[in-house]
């Protein structure tokens, strides 16, 4: 079967996301249908570890979420190195980021998915992450500030307008500190309060001192996606 079969096969076809990054980081949105059966064609180019890994997900629309991003991931790698799907041998770091077993050089890929959508970033010019959430209006952050944001973090949500307006920073800042932190290899769980970042004006990410000085050559930008979700993509010059 071509890729661009497979690619049609998919339960949502990658949508290419622009974005403010190089030109050598390509970015694609991916529709899920979290209804989707997991001995559908649509995932036939999983591997039997991969479908061993998705039903032992406790929610169905979890482990549609993994497939339907993984088989994603698969068609897009192998067009971009000329395979097949099934060729590509995927493994994890030690922080449970995907990468090819072969370390095939200059590549570099990453995947996020939330609610309906995945995100996968594919480079050629450094090291990538990416990150997507769906929001939650219900959410507090102030519940959560003290392991993902510093005080100057707090302080900015604080002085937002409204609850609304709070809820929509948090998020941003939140996509914004897991991309970074995932392109730089870096666990989440050391936390997001270690990449502060100044309030959002520009689509391009405003690190604070601290983070620049920690991950000079690192850059982000946030991306836009459909109402109710918040996405950001970040990169390095160099692999």
């Amino acid at each position: 079967m071509s890729l661009d079969l497979l690619l049609d096969s998919l339960p949502g076809e990658p949508v290419r996301v622009a974005h403010a990054g190089p030109s050598g980081v390509a970015l694609w949105r991916v529709a899920i249908a979290l209804d989707a059966a997991l001995d559908s064609r649509c995932f036939a180019m999983l591997t039997a570890d991969e479908r061993q890994h998705a039903e032992r997900f406790l929610r169905h629309e979890d482990a549609a979420r993994f497939a339907a991003v993984r088989a994603a991931l698969r068609v897009l790698l192998a067009r971009l190195l000329g395979c097949t799907p099934h060729e590509l041998v995927l493994t994890r770091d030690a922080h449970g980021r995907p990468q090819l077993a072969s370390g095939a050089a200059a590549l570099d890929f990453n995947v996020s998915h939330s609610g309906g959508y995945g995100l996968i970033a594919l480079s050629t010019v450094g090291r990538v992450g990416v990150d997507i959430e769906q929001r939650r209006a219900d959410f507090d952050w102030r519940a959560v500030a003290a392991l993902t944001l510093d005080h100057a973090e707090q302080v900015a949500l604080a002085a937002c307008a409204t609850p609304a307006a709070q809820n929509h920073a948090f998020y941003d800042s939140w996509v914004a500190k897991e991309a970074l932190l995932k392109a730089a290899g870096v666990g989440v769980v050391e936390g997001l309060h270690i990449a502060p970042l100044t309030p959002r004006t520009s689509e391009q990410v405003a690190w604070c001192a601290a983070a620049r000085a920690r991950w000079p050559e690192f850059a982000a930008a946030w991306v836009a996606m459909p109402d109710g979700y918040a996405a950001c993509v970040a990169w390095s010059e160099r692999l």
